[in-house]
């Protein structure tokens, strides 16, 4: 524009602005628009020919390419950028005219913003390009809007993100109701301009709105904040990532919204500690850096195939108090370190805490596992797991799958249903020792070093020594109260590794709630354990191949209702081999085995072993102890008891009761599954006193007074069988 016409245009514009006050007055410099209301205008100083100053802003005459009046509404503290194929053009508010600097190559813009304003500023990014970006400096709080932006970054200007946001404070990235946004990085930046994603936020990252957004990370992760990153109402895809989806420091909060994850080369969703030490859960989240990931919410579906790959992984703590997960983990084990393999896994932390929501995760991964940790922690919510991965061989390690894994586990309430069908996997897994003989790698975490990243253990080694004891295990809540836990395993034993429902090296605290576990392959135990195993609550039933219940150490039975019924091997095995080994305290235990002899009912090498140290009731069917002699007499025992070493056939589809010798008193009625030809069985009842004869009589038809019913148990019934006994016994 010449300096004449530059006159004659100031001339008439201040005239028109005059008369038309709710206009708007427009300067152009190359493709960025500065827009004054024109009731703002005011007077605009033009100082020797060479500058021009409208509000606070000043133009250097020879860059204004153009100067128009029009009828534009101008919306305060705001760029707009909207991007046109190979070009883009920016908008900016003339109120902060003088505190933003725009400079565009093409379709690739960058904004910097030089100071702080009481309104932050906020920037609208719409339209296309397959060859453009948008960068932004600064280091003020700000708003960027997504309004219908589908942007690919193809040849790098300012970086390889399709948007960059190297402004380390808060940003509010709004995805507009209504609008459908993508973002594309460049696969193959120079280096000094490589990007870290797709959508870059070098401070914290506020993800919210109505539209959704599409991200595809060609060189690196999908969207990554250098600091904690919050997730509300928006829908946000992930449609491939070179490495994590979605990765962020300090914290990741999400609280409505959807979040869709496929397509990752490493982790679906990961966020790790920014610096070196974790400040824990801080009210507010405010200043916090934990490493920590929270779902309160929305929607969430992420599939990873990686190489041990993780669909949620959290540096420090993975609390779920609400949503709903799907996920599915496939990916092969990551062998790039020997000494500690990676599995693929669907939720990963140093703890995971379930409070609430719905969690459907699927596993089909080598060795993959469902949910691991240090320490697992469920207070509420439904976690349904299956698995399908086989087993696998690191550096002669055996690995296997496993549902849940932790040192630590306590699953204090909620639903949780695990289903394993691979060789050697295992539903639940806790607990760290050390064994001292051969049958299997020492450090049963697998790897040099214990922990939720190990692998499966090389067997248990029946009969092996174990040290150093780390972990618990604990179900229920001492009210009682506690999960409904169901675990099936249908997989067969894989190298040295057998099947197990529940696997514990640490002690087993069961407190209360409700466990359902079946298995259906040799060597297939429902729960197993190193040292010793306690129920003192809550309903639990097992039917299994092998050992429903077997331990190295003690199997106490002082609270709730266990039955155990096996068709391949004992029912209830304690081999600690001393008094005590099978202890009936206030706890009631129905188990039997129709396997045969020598599997038993109740197996502790001696039948002195077992205590009675309450008033809880304990029946067995089996067969006769195997493996040498055996005495029938239990020491100091708190009730009368008895052991039948006659042969008795139990039938299906009758109910036997014991009842005192006239039939007047019920005892206990219980009933079997299968036939069972026991050749030794133990009955123990409150009400049983020492040197008092018992009768076992059947009916055809259950009671129906029963005050609680549980897989063939009936307790509280008064109704008792038919008036003939099919065995009588005298209690010692």
């Amino acid at each position: 524009m010449t300096m004449k016409k530059l006159i004659l245009s100031i001339a008439l514009l201040s005239a028109t602005l005059s008369a038309a006050v709710a206009q708007t007055l427009n300067v152009v410099t190359g493709d960025v628009t500065y827009q004054f209301p024109a009731a703002d205008a005011g007077i605009m100083p033009y100082t020797s020919g060479t500058s021009l100053t409208i509000e606070q802003k000043t133009f250097a005459i020879s860059d204004i390419t153009r100067m128009y009046v029009d009828a534009t509404e101008v919306d305060s503290t705001t760029v707009s950028v909207v991007y046109d194929g190979a070009s883009a053009k920016v908008y900016v508010a003339g109120d902060i005219a003088h505190l933003v600097d725009a400079t565009i190559a093409g379709a690739h813009v960058k904004v910097a913003q030089s100071t702080d304003v009481a309104d932050e500023i906020t920037y609208s990014l719409s339209g296309s390009s397959s060859d453009g970006e948008f960068y932004m400096a600064g280091s003020y709080k700000a708003t960027v809007e997504l309004r219908g932006l589908t942007l690919t970054n193809a040849t790098p200007v300012y970086s390889g993100a399709a948007v960059c946001i190297m402004n380390g404070k808060r940003i509010d990235l709004s995805v507009k109701s209504g609008t459908t946004n993508a973002l594309t990085d460049c696969s193959s930046p120079s280096s000094d301009l490589a990007q870290k994603a797709a959508l870059y936020c070098k401070g914290h990252l506020e993800l919210k709105g109505q539209g959704t957004l599409t991200a595809h990370g060609k060189y690196a992760h999908a969207i990554k904040s250098a600091e904690y990153m919050t997730l509300k109402n928006a829908t946000i895809n992930v449609a491939s990532a070179v490495k994590d989806g979605i990765s962020c420091d300090e914290y990741f909060l999400m609280k409505s919204g959807t979040l869709t994850i496929s397509g990752v080369g490493d982790d679906g969703l990961q966020c790790d500690l920014d610096g070196t030490e974790n400040t824990g859960i801080l009210a507010g989240h405010d200043g916090e850096d934990s490493g920590n990931i929270y779902i309160e919410g929305g929607t969430l579906d992420i599939t990873t195939t990686a190489a041990g790959g993780k669909c949620i992984k959290a540096d420090s703590t993975l609390i779920i108090s609400g949503g709903t997960l799907t996920l599915s983990a496939s990916g092969s084990v990551d062998t790039s370190d020997s000494s500690d393999p990676s599995y693929s896994t669907t939720l990963k932390g140093g703890k995971v805490i379930i409070n609430g929501g719905f969690i459907k995760a699927t596993v089909s991964g080598t060795a993959g596992r469902g949910v691991a940790a240090w320490d697992i922690e469920t207070n509420g919510g439904e976690l349904n797991i299956t698995n399908s991965a086989g087993g696998t061989t690191v550096s002669s390690d055996v690995k296997c799958a496993k549902g849940m894994k932790a040192l630590n586990m306590a699953l204090n309430a909620g639903t949780i249903t695990i289903n394993m069908s691979g060789a050697g996997g295992t539903g639940i897994r806790a607990g760290y020792g050390e064994k001292s003989s051969s049958g299997g790698g020492s450090n049963p975490w697998g790897g040099g070093r214990p922990g939720p990243g190990g692998g499966g253990p090389g067997g248990m080694g029946r009969g092996s020594t174990w040290t150093n004891i780390k972990g618990n295990y604990t179900q229920g809540l001492s009210d009682g109260s506690g999960p409904a836990i169901t675990v099936n395993t249908t997989g067969s034993t894989y190298s040295t590794s057998e099947a197990k429902a529940i696997r514990a090296i640490c002690a087993i605290n069961v407190y209360g709630g409700t466990t359902e576990v079946t298995t259906t392959k040799s060597g297939a135990e429902g729960m197993e354990s190193k040292s010793n195993i306690t129920i003192k609550g809550g309903k639990h039933y097992f039917k299994c191949y092998d050992d429903c219940i077997n331990s190295a150490a003690k199997i106490i039975f002082d609270g709730g209702i266990t039955v155990c019924y096996s068709n391949g091997n004992d029912a209830v095995d304690s081999n600690l081999g001393s008094a005590g080994a099978i202890t009936i305290g206030n706890g009631i235990c129905f188990a039997y085995t129709t396997r045969g002899a020598p599997e038993e009912g109740f197996d502790c090498d001696n039948n002195s072993y077992i205590q009675i140290t309450g008033t809880g009731v304990g029946i067995s069917a089996g067969g006769a102890q195997g493996g040498g002699s055996s005495s029938n007499t239990i020491s100091g025992a708190a009730q009368g008891y008895a052991f039948y070493t006659s042969t008795v056939s139990y039938q299906p589809n009758r109910y036997y009761t014991l009842t005192d010798a006239n039939g007047s008193s019920n005892l206990i009625t219980y009933s079997f599954e299968a036939s069972c030809n026991s050749s030794l069985a133990l009955f123990t009842a409150k009400g049983m006193v020492k040197g008092s004869t018992y009768a076992v009589k059947y009916a055809t038809t259950a009671p129906t007074d029963a005050a609680t019913v549980w897989h063939g148990l009936y307790v509280g019934s008064s109704t008792v069988g038919s008036s003939t006994a099919i065995k009588t016994i005298t209690a010692k």
